[in-house]
Parts: C-alpha cells; sequence; structure tokens
C-alpha cells in the first residue's frame, strides 16, 4: 500500500527511483492537488472494486513490507 500510495502522491518516476528504478512512467505525482488523506480514501475506494484474490496478493505485499522495514 506505501508503493500505491507514493505512486500516487510523487508520480511513478520518483517513486521508483527511491527504489533505484529509473523508469520513465506516464504517472504524474498528485501531491500538490491532493491532501495524504484524499490519496489514502481514493486508494480504498479503487481497492473496494478488486476482486478477492487482488485484494490478498496486495494484504500479503502489504504485510512483507512492514516487515521489512520494522513497522
Amino acid at each position: 500500500d506505501s508503493v500505491l500510495f507514493d505512486y500516487t502522491k510523487l508520480g511513478g518516476k520518483k517513486t521508483l527511483a527511491k527504489q533505484g528504478v529509473d523508469f520513465q512512467s506516464g504517472m504524474p505525482g498528485f501531491g500538490d492537488e491532493l491532501t495524504d488523506a484524499q490519496i489514502w480514501n481514493i486508494l480504498a475506494f479503487i481497492k473496494s472494486t478488486w476482486p478477492d484474490r487482488q485484494l490478498e496478493v496486495q494484504a500479503a505485499r502489504s504485510e512483507a513490507e512492514q516487515q521489512k522495514r520494522g513497522d
């Protein structure tokens, strides 16, 4: 979820650069137009349309990321 948040807030290029990937993403950042809370709400809405299998995959990815960061 943190990657989805960063991708939305910072844009694709900056988010991927944080991960050491040089990629010309077309996804703009919306951090200047949206608050963090608005971004989380938008992501929650988008995720509410996902099938169960995708939600399970995303939950596992988020849990792995949290464990990696020590949250």
